[in-house]
């Protein structure tokens, strides 16, 4: 990897390891002797069962920084390209799609693979608009779900996916494939994303290749805000750990899975609102493995309203908090047993938003702290109190908001290597984006 690095890349690197690794610890050690009112108000039991989880999310939040370094460097494919030999199955559940299922059809008819090693699936999922006729004309195959041929498991995407690998194993067409594609109605995917992973997975036995997850719409503030995030997390989260042999993640969409698998571990069966990390999990547990392609691409379409943005972000919280508690416990069984520190590793990626809920704690605590300075002294606000949060919350907040920041590092080297648009054309792309709100 470091062989294709330029000397750019090692500037970068040098820069972002001298902000990430000395910025808190001058933080800390600025601070380290004013714990004492937390100390002598909730006594050393409860600072010690504090400081060690706040240490443990900052040793994690470490290991994501030690992540972000194989992320430099220009993305070299690591797989030589195949003849086509892989058979796919491509399905897409639709719910009421008819407004984007035509172009996303569309699209797929540029794919560059013969025509007798994939079979284009849409699962028409209780929909009652034309979605299943849109399909129809563009020459997909159509399961419809309202049709109740067979038991609908769960509920939402899983269910659809599930009804139809029943359909098509019912049929025979299941077994006469080798991996399943899994598309939102409203992606589009490079031509040679058939080619890509048939090559990848003859190269090499992955259970499940995810593709690199890029956006259809970054021409608004919250949309291009996605976008964003993506490409620094497909650079510095999902090319890094490619390249140092961990599990990646599944995003959700342009995801392909081994038959077998499926067959043997129950399909697309979900007990959670994420069933993308479920079946993550499901695959690590099993022994398989989850790999990432960075050398094609699937365009999503991202939230443009906060709404739509706060109902996605809600589902993925609760479906997330789900699967991280209910498999936390199999998942440290499976590390002690074998040694593997992939089952660690996805523990960490579990619960990963244990951050989220310190800068909660830290900026509530910061805010009152601010409260303290204007009440008066004896006020209704407890002056012990406020000597506690002066002492750690706010000290905690100060290093967390500094990693925070932090995070923009990797996100604007992100948005330097893999943006489809060039680097001096972010400020246009960002006004443009207020603009158009």
């Amino acid at each position: 990897m470091i062989k294709h690095w330029s000397r750019l890349d090692f500037g970068a690197l040098a820069i972002y390891l001298l902000v990430v690794i000395g910025g808190p610890i001058a933080i800390l050690a600025s601070i380290a002797d004013s714990f004492a009112p937390f100390i002598q108000h909730f006594g050393w039991f409860l600072f010690l069962l504090v400081i060690s989880i706040s240490t443990w999310v900052l040793l994690l939040t470490m290991y994501y920084i030690f992540l972000t370094i194989f992320g430099f460097g220009r993305a070299r494919r690591d797989y030589p390209l195949a003849a086509p030999r892989s058979r796919f199955l491509v399905l897409i559940p639709a719910h009421n799609e008819e407004a984007v299922l035509g172009a996303t059809l569309a699209n797929l008819k540029q794919i560059d693979y013969p025509r007798a090693l994939y079979r284009i699936v849409v699962i028409s999922d209780q929909s009652t608009d034309e979605t299943a006729a849109i399909a129809r004309q563009f020459g997909a195959q159509v399961i419809d779900t309202n049709r109740r041929l067979f038991r609908r498991v769960g509920v939402g995407k899983p269910a659809a996916l599930q009804y139809g690998l029943d359909t098509l194993a019912n049929t025979g067409q299941l077994r006469a494939a080798d991996y399943v594609l899994v598309l939102d109605a409203d992606n589009f995917a490079d031509p040679s994303i058939l080619r890509e992973l048939n090559s990848q997975f003859l190269a090499k036995p992955y259970t499940a290749i995810q593709a690199y997850l890029d956006s259809k719409n970054d021409d608004r503030l919250l949309s291009l805000g996605y976008a964003m995030s993506y490409w620094t997390m497909n650079r510095f989260f999902q090319l890094s750990k490619y390249r140092l042999g961990l599990d990646n993640s599944i995003g959700g969409t342009g995801f392909a899975v081994n038959v077998d698998w499926l067959v043997a571990h129950d399909g697309f069966q979900s007990r959670s609102l994420t069933e993308d990390l479920e079946m993550e999990i499901r695959i690590v547990e099993s022994g398989g493995s989850v790999g990432w392609n960075h050398w094609m691409r699937i365009y999503d379409e991202k939230p443009e309203h906060l709404r739509a943005s706060m109902i996605q972000r809600y589902r993925w919280s609760r479906g997330h908090w789900y699967t991280a508690f209910h498999n936390v416990g199999p998942l440290l069984a499976h590390f002690f047993k074998s040694g593997d520190v992939r089952y660690l590793d996805q523990i960490n990626y579990l619960f990963s938003m244990r951050q989220n809920i310190q800068y909660l704690l830290a900026l509530i605590f910061a805010l009152g702290w601010g409260i303290s300075w204007v009440v008066p002294q004896g006020g209704a606000y407890p002056m012990w109190l406020a000597d506690v949060e002066r002492s750690y919350f706010v000290p905690m907040t100060l290093i967390n908001w500094a990693i925070l920041l932090e995070g923009f590092l990797p996100m604007i080297a992100g948005y330097w290597y893999d943006a489809p648009i060039g680097w001096l054309s972010c400020p246009r792309r960002w006004w443009r984006s207020i603009g158009s709100r």
